[in-house]
């Protein structure tokens, strides 16, 4: 098949880790795979020995001039069928798609509504089919979107390559042989937690004298974060860094005290290493994490919850150790790579064949 992905997105994260295992895995199954990008983006780099990068997605919304570079970037791919990973790209890639009467997959990767009659029009009348990547993102389009009802949705949940993370020698940070290693990895902003962490943090660090907090990222509220724990000498910021298994495997635990996630990607990558997560019980954390099995889920904007359940796996290694091992097991039985993949191959063998027996009739 040839098979077009279009993320129009420019800052690394989650998405553009999943559009590279898609196109990667794809690929590997033989088939076509050209990836839509913005021009000198990190996604454009990363595709240079996976698939052939096409860096055309800049300009306004629905701008005649980016639709109709998007029409011929198609043509010369021969494309038979469309992903479009961001909204921006349903519509840009997915309008020129459409008016070449190709089909349409729109992947929603956030669990928030469609708001505004404009945006459910293009999930609506755009799209031939749509994908959630998880059960909560898919309850919150067809509570946003009704009409979607009739035509359904699939939920493909995000794949992640396990042994990678599971093999992966942990990153050396240069802190004591004894420390208790509590990570976060995302942006610093509020839908996060990141507010809740940092008022978890002094009562963690007064009950757990060996705890070290180790934060990955950047963000709105870095600043804010360094003003409030700069000064602690266990606590360590690192920017932005690539490196994501390697610090994973590092970590002791994860904390991932977020108001709502797509997914949540990082507390899956998390799992493959062996590493237990604390989470905020909310969106699709509650299909990765299984409260007291391979982690802990615990109210959202509730930093006290967050320092008891951050002090009880600090202080308890051999409950780390299980839900570790546990977590891993979760990791490999759902989230493995080749399940994504499997599932992404089967969808686009029937909306392929679907739209070719559709032309053939017409």
């Amino acid at each position: 098949m040839q098979v077009v992905l279009s993320n129009s997105s420019f800052k690394w994260g989650g998405v553009h880790t999943v559009t590279e295992l898609l196109a990667r895995g794809l690929a590997a199954r033989g088939h076509d795979v050209t990836v839509f990008c913005r021009p000198d983006s990190e996604l454009q780099q990363r595709m240079r020995t996976v698939a052939p990068a096409v860096p055309i997605l800049h300009g306004p919304d629905l701008g005649p001039a980016v639709i109709a570079r998007c029409a011929r970037a198609l043509v010369r791919a021969r494309a038979q069928v469309v992903i479009t990973i961001m909204d921006k790209d349903l519509r840009l890639t997915g309008m020129a798609a459409r008016l070449a009467k190709l089909p349409v997959i729109a992947r929603r990767a956030n669990d928030q509504p469609l708001e505004g009659p404009w945006r459910r029009f293009f999930y609506q009348r755009v799209a031939t089919h749509v994908v959630a990547n998880s059960e909560a993102t898919r309850r919150t389009l067809l509570d946003s979107a009704p009409a979607l009802r009739r035509r359904g949705i699939e939920v493909i949940r995000n794949g992640i390559d396990v042994d990678t993370f599971a093999s992966a020698l942990p990153a050396a940070l240069g802190l004591p042989g004894d420390a208790i290693v509590f990570g976060f990895v995302g942006r610093f902003d509020e839908r996060k937690g990141v507010h809740e962490l940092l008022d978890a943090w002094p009562a963690v660090a007064a009950a757990v004298p060996a705890a070290h907090l180790v934060l990955v990222g950047r963000g709105g509220l870095e600043a804010a974060a360094h003003e409030r724990l700069g000064g602690d000498a266990r606590v360590h910021f690192t920017g932005y860094r690539a490196d994501v298994a390697a610090l994973l495997r590092a970590f002791d635990v994860l904390v991932m005290p977020s108001h709502w996630e797509g997914f949540g990607l990082v507390a899956a990558e998390a799992m493959a290493a062996g590493v237990p997560v604390i989470a905020g019980d909310a969106s699709s954390l509650r299909e990765l994490v299984r409260d007291g099995v391979n982690g802990r889920l615990v109210p959202i904007r509730d930093a006290a919850a967050l320092a008891r359940a951050m002090t009880q796996l600090g202080t308890d290694a051999v409950l780390r150790a299980r839900m570790g091992g546990e977590g891993e097991e979760i990791a490999r039985r759902e989230f493995h790579a080749d399940i994504m993949l499997d599932r992404w191959e089967g969808l686009l063998a029937r909306v392929v064949g679907d739209n070719h027996e559709g032309r053939h009739a017409g």
